[in-house]
């Protein structure tokens, strides 16, 4: 997740700095306790330095959008379809509706999909470009295709996960944790806050929960994936109005417009602004739950029958932001964000409606800094992986209920993803009453403890007192080997390398078993390896496979 802190608020600094007001202003800065008072606060130096401008006008340009479709062609000749569509699709993104480039746009996309093997996308394609108005004395080539694809459509090439997504069957449904099965429990210490405990022992591959984040936002692949859902998708639609914005289908391009309709004229300003999307989704979660503003002190941690559910915005608003362990130019940053997205949104979009209602434009500031505190303890990267490739991030999701797990250096728990849904299974075994425990990205194995230590006091605010940091476990490289217990075959490891998703299957199972003989004398190479090779089944079970 991108985290970075954003020119605006160091451009500020600079100027403060040059002023020698730096001092005087930190002072003043550090005086305010509330997230509404930093942000007016940082709100007027902002305009008194006339670093909030002009907004940077977006729209659709049949120009730009015929050279995107040139390029387009000549890397589709070049037999580089990947580049081809994703030139095509902005080409689809720039073009006026109803315009000749529009239809071209689909109509070369169309040829790629038809290549692809993808012929329910390339008919859909097809009928856009007739819809928008393709020249007919051109149409014949596009008609043929067509004509090829109807013909054609049951072979389509199925764009996929390499494995069904697994479910939690109704039987194992945790009756207080809506996403999570009867394996754990919610359970408050003094010690660490919420925490998530196992209820009896747990399986090393034991699936504990699977859920889908309430808020997900997009991490820079426009042309590719859709704005609301962030699904793979290779025919995408464009938003009417703006470029930046496209969907994999009408409905969530339908049910984008609740927040989409405020974002989409100031997005490509954003950008100029170099907001990142973590900064972007703590301003779709003010947009989205405008309807809670009058009772944002009522929110509860679970519902009225006690349950803690992933639908429903209460459960993020009360996780926790560290406001009062960050440092004054943390939090000085932040608020220059949170501003910043407040003047856009103030100034450009009807969000407030025509009488600016103050006591509106106060919660917003307040949520936008709140979340923007909370977004980087608590919010989760959403991965995805192509055929062979490594894994990629594809967005950041809000998920309730993976918040409430606790970090360590050496986790007994992991995650995947099938597209945004979180999948949470143990990697060894936990016995019941244990804590489960997740990985905030600093694992003993890979990074000294010092390191590690270093960098989760100043992202997560505590100090780790895991027990690989307290018995100080070597890195992997010095891990000793125990040859009389389970270790992990050559010849399995090279099926998994070869992405044999049958011998997988059998490998998952077999290593689950032999992780549960090793774990108790960890740290041990044994252990690692069979972790690891637990986790490189899992990734290639969520693997998409595509036709390229």
């Amino acid at each position: 997740m991108a985290d970075g802190q954003n020119d605006i608020g160091n451009r500020l600094v600079r100027l403060l700095d040059e002023q020698n007001l730096i001092i005087p202003i930190s002072v003043v800065f550090m005086q305010e306790v509330t997230n509404l008072g930093r942000v007016d606060l940082v709100y007027e130096l902002l305009l008194t330095n006339g670093l909030l401008g002009d907004l940077t006008v977006d729209g659709k340009n049949c120009v730009k959008s015929a050279e995107f479709r040139k390029k387009g062609t000549e890397a589709f000749v070049k037999k580089k379809g990947e580049l081809a569509v994703e030139l095509y699709t902005q080409s689809v993104a720039h073009a006026e509706k109803n315009s000749k480039e529009l239809a071209f746009a689909y109509g070369n996309r169309s040829a790629v999909l038809f290549e692809w093997g993808l012929y329910k996308e390339c008919l859909e394609d097809i009928e856009r470009a007739i819809q928008n108005n393709y020249p007919k004395d051109v149409i014949g080539k596009l008609e043929n295709r067509k004509s090829k694809a109807i013909e054609l459509l049951p072979s389509q090439f199925p764009i996929g996960f390499l494995t069904t997504p697994p479910e939690i069957p109704e039987k194992d449904r945790n009756p207080l944790i809506d996403c999570a099965t009867n394996l754990v429990k919610i359970e408050n210490s003094n010690t660490d806050g919420r925490r998530v405990i196992a209820c009896r022992d747990i399986e090393p591959g034991e699936i504990i929960a699977i859920e889908d984040p309430i808020f997900k936002y997009p991490l820079e692949k426009l042309f590719t994936h859709c704005h609301h859902c962030l699904k793979l998708c290779y025919n995408l639609i464009p938003c009417e109005k703006c470029t930046q914005t496209l969907y994999c289908n009408e409905k969530c391009l339908e049910d984008a417009k609740m927040y989409h309709k405020y974002e989409c004229p100031i997005l490509l300003t954003m950008k100029d602004y170099e907001i990142n999307d973590l900064e972007l989704m703590s301003m779709k979660i003010a947009l989205v739950v405008r309807d809670k503003y009058d009772c944002l002190d009522q929110l509860a941690t679970t519902d009225g029958s006690g349950v803690y559910r992933s639908d429903r915005y209460d459960e993020i608003h009360n996780l926790v932001g560290n406001t009062e362990k960050r440092c004054m130019a943390d939090l000085f940053n932040r608020a220059a964000t949170s501003a910043t997205l407040f003047y856009l949104v103030k100034h450009f979009t009807s969000f407030f409606g025509d009488e600016q209602d103050s006591k509106y434009e106060d919660i917003f500031k307040e949520l936008v800094l709140f979340h923007r505190q909370t977004a980087p303890c608590n919010f989760h990267e959403i991965t995805e992986r192509i055929g062979s490739g490594e894994p990629y991030s594809i967005g950041t999701g809000a998920y309730s209920f993976l918040s409430l797990f606790n970090h360590s250096c050496c986790p007994n728990v992991v995650r995947y993803s099938y597209g945004s849904t979180a999948i949470l299974i143990a990697e060894e075994l936990i016995k019941k009453g244990q804590q489960c425990y997740d990985n905030y990205g600093y694992h003993y194995a890979l990074m000294p403890k010092l390191e590690r230590q270093a960098k989760l006091k100043k992202q997560y605010f505590f100090n780790c007192t895991c027990e690989a940091c307290e018995k100080d476990y070597p890195l992997y490289h010095n891990l000793p080997i125990i040859l009389t217990l389970g270790q992990i075959s050559l010849e399995d490891i090279r099926f998994i390398q070869d992405g044999n998703l049958e011998e997988a299957k059998r490998i998952y199972k077999e290593v689950a078993v032999k992780i549960r003989s090793v774990y108790q004398l960890k740290p041990n190479k044994n252990l690692a390896d069979l972790q690891e090779a637990l986790k490189a089944c899992y990734f290639l079970f969520e693997t998409i496979k595509t036709p390229f």
